[in-house]
């Protein structure tokens, strides 16, 4: 008979387990199934060089919930010849569809032109509701490529 308690507690404690770890992912779901409570951003590989420099277009692709305010941010920043040339662009996302969007944000440097090569990207999103403002980040390495 003793050798049956180690079991059943066994079998007690697995059963907690399942339950303690089966509960909170059912409340999960429900949440997941929603809009998306704050944004979503991409920022692209690549952005396009245009007017000898004095632009690049980087293609963003951004999510936010219906009826928020949203603004993006982007900005890039690229070494040309020992010296910084960077630009940011701030715009608002009108209107927020709840749907992925595809733009072309114009990033136009403040100091010296940009070149095609490697250069550093962030996409900001901002969305704000009734219940306050969530950023969503994006930055990694892009590469600047001349317009075909």
């Amino acid at each position: 008979m003793k050798a049956k308690f180690p079991l059943i507690a066994a079998g007690a404690m697995g059963v907690g387990a399942v339950l303690a770890f089966a509960l909170p992912a059912g409340a999960s779901v429900s949440v997941q199934s929603q809009s998306p409570p704050t944004g979503t951003v991409k920022l692209g590989q690549r952005a396009t060089l245009e007017a000898n420099g004095a632009v690049v277009f980087a293609p963003v692709k951004v999510v936010c919930r219906p009826g928020s305010y949203t603004s993006l941010t982007v900005l890039v920043a690229e070494n040309v010849g020992g010296k910084i040339a960077s630009g940011t662009t701030y715009t608002q996302i009108e209107p927020c569809t709840g749907q992925p969007q595809n733009l072309q944000i114009a990033v136009v440097p403040t100091q010296r032109a940009f070149k095609a090569g490697l250069a550093w990207g962030q996409a900001t999103l901002q969305t704000c509701t009734d219940s306050g403002c969530l950023s969503a980040v994006n930055q990694h390495e892009i590469t600047i490529v001349k317009k075909r």
